[in-house]
């Protein structure tokens, strides 16, 4: 039977521990969205860079805090490699099933650990394990995925629930205004004089 759960390829990929990381992403990218100003010069590469900071960031200030013992760093340079329990993973930001050649690469740290924590034939043991952020075209989050990835191709694919995580309620670059109360529309069926009244306005 093919393994659909994280959980299923190692115990310490739990789902409250997954949820954890991946709203520490979504926090951190909109944080940065809610920084962006294009009048003072930002674009989408300093947008970029801001946004992977800032998780970055809070990965490993969570990290250092040690109120997660489940959660520790094996590269804290700016490629970032952490783990989730004994499993080592790195995020990166687009479609789940279209990784880059650079999301590919492993470190001989990553995959030392991989080869300790596995048994020699096990499936899990060759996938490199990623979060894998995908947004909108104003850079806010859409979703947050847990990925084991075979050479190019991803055999493992879970949508991380976002039930409870804060979403970006802004526009780019300005804080979100209150919402507004607005009084429910008049709704009926079109009569001739509504016609009338319409082509005479135009």
């Amino acid at each position: 039977m093919a393994k659909i759960y994280p959980w299923e390829y190692h115990p310490d990929l739990t789902e409250e521990r997954l949820k954890t990381v991946a709203a520490m992403l979504v926090d951190g990218r909109h944080a940065a969205l809610e920084r962006y100003d294009e009048e003072a010069g930002d674009n989408g590469w300093t947008h970029g860079c801001r946004a992977f900071q800032f998780c970055r960031y809070r990965v490993l200030q969570a990290i250092d805090s040690g109120e997660l013992d489940w959660l520790t760093a094996i590269d804290r340079t700016l490629q970032l490699i952490f783990k989730v329990g004994d499993v080592p993973v790195r995020i990166y930001k687009g479609d789940a099933e279209e990784p880059t050649e650079r999301t590919l690469k492993q470190s001989f740290g990553e995959l030392r650990q991989l080869e300790i924590m596995f048994p020699e034939h096990d499936e899990g043991r060759d996938l490199a394990y990623r979060f894998a952020v995908e947004t909108d075209v104003d850079g806010s989050v859409l979703a947050v995925k847990f990925v084991g990835l075979r050479g190019e191709s991803a055999v493992l694919i879970w949508d991380v629930p976002l039930d409870g995580v804060a979403t970006f309620a802004g526009t780019v670059g300005r804080a979100a205004t209150e919402s507004v109360e607005l009084a429910p529309p008049s709704v009926g069926l079109r009569t001739d004089e509504d016609s009338a009244e319409n082509s005479a306005g135009a």
